[in-house]
C-alpha cells in the first residue's frame, strides 16, 4: 500500500471516478486528486493505490478493477461496486433498515430530523432501497406504536441546548385548571419522557425544591437566558428509583405485595409492573409479587387497569385507596 498523505481521500475519488465513468486514466485521476486534496501524486502512486483496493488484505476491499490496455485506462467491472457500502454485511444492512424504520416514528421531532436524514443518507449510499425513495413506501414488516404528535414537542431543541450549556431557561407554562399562563424561570437538570410525552426537571429560580416538573405540551415561548447555573449533583436514576411514572411523591417508598390471576402473570414475568418487582409465589392458583413503590395517581391507575386480575394483600392504607376509587368507578354505573 502506498504510503503518504490522505490515502483514504485518495481512494475515496478513485472509487467515485470508476463508478461514474466507464474508463479512467491513471494521468486523470493524479489531475482530480491533486485539484481536490491539493497534494502532489505520482501516476505511480495511484498505480499502487488501485493495486491496494485490488487485493490489499487490511483494507479488504476486493475491488473489482480492471486494465484495459488498448484503452490504457482503469475501469469497474461490477458498476454497482463502491467502498461506500465497504464492511456492511447482510445483518448489517437489516439492522440499519429496522432501524431507520424505527425511528422513523420521530421524524416529526425537529431534535431526530437531522439523525433521520444522516440514516438515509446511509441507506441510500450503500444502495440498499432498491428502487424505493421513501421509507414509508417500504414494505412493513415491523410495526411499532404510534408516536402521538403532541405539541410542546418543537421545544425540545432548545431544552437541550440549555442543559448542554447550564443556562437558566424562562417560559410560560399554564396547568390545566389556571386561567391564564405563568412566567416560569428555571434551572434545567433533565429532559425525561414518560408514556409518549415530555417533561423537564429542574430547580424554580429562587426555590429550593431541585426537582421541579413541567410538562412541554403545557409550555409555551421557551427561551435561553444569558445567566448561567450550577446544577446541584442528583441521582436521577436513584430519584425516580421508586415512582411510578413521573410523579414522586415526598412519601417514603412502601412495600406493596399483588396477587395476579396466573394468566396475567405470565405477561408480568416478561414485561415487569415495576423494576423493583419480585416474585413470591408463582403456581396454578396465583401470581404474588411485591414492588417497593411511593404511590400515586399513575400508580392506582394502574392496578385499577387490570381490573379483576389483580388482588393487592397489602398494606391495608393501599387496599382501602383501592376499594375507595372503585366504589366510584361502581357509583358512575348505578
Amino acid at each position: 500500500m502506498a504510503i503518504s498523505k490522505h490515502p483514504f481521500g485518495r481512494y475515496q475519488i478513485i472509487d467515485r471516478e470508476l463508478g461514474r465513468k466507464n474508463w479512467v486514466k491513471t494521468k486523470e485521476l493524479k489531475k482530480t486528486i491533486e485539484q481536490e486534496l491539493s497534494i502532489r501524486v505520482s501516476e505511480r502512486m495511484i498505480n499502487e493505490d488501485i493495486n491496494a483496493m485490488k487485493d490489499d488484505p487490511l483494507l479488504g476491499y476486493n475491488a473489482p478493477i480492471e486494465y484495459n490496455r488498448s484503452k490504457k485506462a482503469y475501469f469497474y467491472t461490477d458498476k454497482n461496486y463502491t467502498i461506500k457500502a465497504f464492511g456492511l454485511k447482510n445483518e448489517d444492512i437489516e439492522a440499519l433498515m429496522f432501524y431507520a424504520k424505527t425511528i422513523h416514528q420521530y421524524r416529526e421531532y425537529e431534535v431526530f430530523k437531522d439523525f433521520t436524514n444522516a440514516i438515509e443518507k446511509v441507506l441510500d449510499a450503500v444502495t440498499i432501497r432498491k428502487g424505493i425513495s421513501n421509507l414509508q413506501h417500504v414494505r412493513t414488516v415491523v410495526q411499532t406504536e404510534p408516536i402521538p404528535r403532541l405539541t410542546g414537542n418543537e421545544q425540545i431543541p432548545i431544552i437541550i441546548q440549555a442543559l448542554d450549556t447550564n443556562k437558566k431557561i424562562e417560559f410560560d407554562y399554564k396547568k390545566y385548571d389556571d386561567s391564564v399562563p405563568k412566567t416560569v424561570k428555571l434551572h434545567p437538570y433533565l429532559l425525561k419522557e414518560d408514556r409518549h410525552r415530555w417533561y423537564l426537571v429542574g430547580q424554580k429560580e429562587n426555590q429550593d425544591k431541585p426537582t421541579r416538573v413541567y410538562a412541554l405540551d403545557r409550555m409555551t415561548t421557551p427561551r435561553i437566558l444569558e445567566e448561567n447555573f450550577v446544577p446541584k449533583e442528583i441521582d436521577f436514576e436513584k430519584h425516580f428509583a421508586h415512582s411510578f411514572g413521573i410523579t414522586v411523591t415526598d412519601e417514603p417508598p412502601i412495600d406493596i405485595i399483588l396477587s395476579f390471576t396466573p394468566y396475567q402473570g405470565n405477561y408480568l414475568k416478561t414485561l415487569k409492573i415495576h423494576p423493583t418487582q419480585q416474585t413470591l409465589l408463582d403456581n396454578h392458583k396465583e401470581f404474588r409479587i411485591s414492588i417497593k413503590v411511593s404511590p400515586s395517581w399513575e400508580f392506582y391507575e394502574k392496578i385499577l387497569g387490570y381490573g379483576n386480575s389483580v388482588r393487592i394483600i397489602s398494606p391495608s392504607e393501599i387496599i382501602n385507596e383501592i376499594r375507595s376509587k372503585s366504589k366510584q368507578v361502581y357509583d358512575l354505573y348505578k
